[in-house]
């Protein structure tokens, strides 16, 4: 045991809440922020070409963009979920926290450049 108590060293708050901040914005980007980004990208395009986001080639290139940040910001949620439940449980805290450090700039770098690559489609 560490003086501190804890086996790993490393303590639980300084877990807890870098995880807490990570779940918040990867569950934020891959819900209410994908629908916002992909509503406002997708009827700009839409109003543009005036087509659907099957019927011509940039709004459907545009649409498969989003959907593929969508399905990354899916994946880190289910990264965070897990990340969740070893926390809970005490196991591999310090792997645990550096991952909850990244998830977060990761999961806004994605949105950005998933956006960015949706409007330059356009």
């Amino acid at each position: 045991m560490t003086p501190s108590g804890h086996p790993s060293g490393v303590r639980p708050w300084t877990v807890w809440t870098p995880l807490g901040v990570a779940l918040a914005v990867v569950l934020f980007l891959a819900t209410i922020g994908s629908l916002g980004v992909g509503f406002g990208v997708m009827t700009g395009c839409t109003n543009t070409y005036n087509c659907t986001s099957t019927a011509c080639t940039p709004c459907e290139t545009t649409s498969a963009w989003l959907t593929a940040g969508w399905i990354g910001q899916g994946v880190l949620l289910l990264v965070a979920v897990v990340l969740v439940v070893l926390a809970a449980r005490r196991r591999r805290l310090p792997a645990v926290r550096m991952a909850a450090l990244v998830l977060t700039p990761v999961s806004v770098a994605l949105v950005v450049v998933t956006t960015a690559l949706a409007v330059a489609a356009v």
